[in-house]
């Protein structure tokens, strides 16, 4: 139970440490998901830690495990970033939407 609480609680700490960069740097914010993927991935090796050995579950690779708990952690700043949007907070801002392609018209 611990090993998932800190697993959260690193995924707040990465939310944080991305918006944070985004904020220092505007033109980060094309590339979000690719610098949180890094961040987090990153911020695993260096912490060394792997929710696969704290839960007993092992992959065939040590390394594995460090990258799947890196991905583990990117995917849990989604479900913070829900998380202060619906507590009406602005650090949630809801994505941006997508708008569907319209039907060109076909020039003879």
């Amino acid at each position: 139970m611990y090993t998932f609480a800190v697993l959260v609680l690193l995924g707040l700490a990465l939310f944080k440490v991305v918006d944070v960069l985004e904020d220092l740097v505007p033109g980060l914010t094309k590339f979000h998901s690719l610098i949180t993927l890094a961040i987090a991935i990153i911020g695993a090796y260096a912490l060394d830690y792997s929710v696969f050995s704290s839960w007993g579950v092992s992959l065939r690779n040590s390394r594995m495990e460090t990258i799947a708990t890196g991905l583990m952690l990117a995917g849990t700043t989604s479900v913070w970033r829900a998380a202060f949007h619906w507590l009406g907070s602005s650090e949630g801002e809801e994505p941006e939407v997508r708008h569907t392609s319209r039907p060109r018209s076909i020039a003879a």
